[in-house]
This record gives C-alpha cells, structure tokens and sequence, in this order.
C-alpha cells in the first residue's frame, strides 16, 4: 500500500492453519446494539481450512463510517462456515488488494432509520414524522 490516506479492498485465498472467527445470531427489527449482540456470539476455531478473507483496510479520518484499521471475515472454499476474523494465520496465499478512490453510501429510507440516535442526538422536532 503506498499511502494510508486510501481505504483499501483486501482479498486474500488460501490455506489457513489456524482461525479464530466469531459469528453472532441472526438479528430482527428492532436491532439491538452490537456491543449487546454480541454478548451471544459464538467463538469458532478452525485448523488447516481452505478459504477466503475479505476485507478493508480504513483510513483514520473515516472511522465514523467504517471501524479504521484492518476488517476481515472469512467464509470456507465451500461457503458452509465464515465470521468476523478474530486471529488467523495463513499459508501458499493469493493476496490481491484494491485502492479505493470512491466510497458510496447508501442510506435506508425507513422511520426507523430516520428516529435513530447515532450518538449525535435524536433528529430535530420538525424532522420528525409520526408513523
């Protein structure tokens, strides 16, 4: 990577001698928080599995859009296990990486989306819509 101010797309296919992932259960409206999902995570660990890892390098200055630093997670070569990489290790890997210059976010069109609280306060009275 030739600079730190570029998010990255990281793919990376091979044999891992050992995997550490998590997976949390399937969620349904209305989500809770991901600090309180993941108090029923599942811990996985695998040895000597063929797959893939996918995932972003961010940058610091976007951290309010994605966590900054490295994000993986990891699905089998034949797709019946995967979660977010807690620790890993890996062998004879093909490693391909993409610079990204565009980021494009698509924001939901729901009440529910519109009356969240990000940390920033609930949206202003005249904003608001009773549904």
């Amino acid at each position: 990577m030739t600079t730190r101010n570029y998010p990255y797309a990281i793919r990376i296919q091979g044999n891992f001698p050992d995997l550490k992932f998590r997976s949390i259960p399937k969620q349904t409206p209305p989500y809770r928080p991901l600090a309180e999902a993941l108090k029923e995570q599942s811990i996985f660990e695998l040895r000597n599995v063929n797959g893939t890892l996918v995932g972003f390098r961010t940058p610091k200055y976007m951290q309010r859009v994605n966590a900054s630093g490295y994000h993986f997670h990891f699905i089998t070569a034949n797709r019946q296990t995967g979660g977010h990489i807690l620790d890993r290790q890996f062998q004879n890997a093909k490693v391909e990486v993409d610079t990204l210059s565009n980021v494009e976010i698509d924001l939901p069109r729901t009440a529910e989306f519109d009356h969240a609280d990000f940390g920033e306060g609930k949206p202003a009275e005249v904003n608001r819509v009773e549904r």
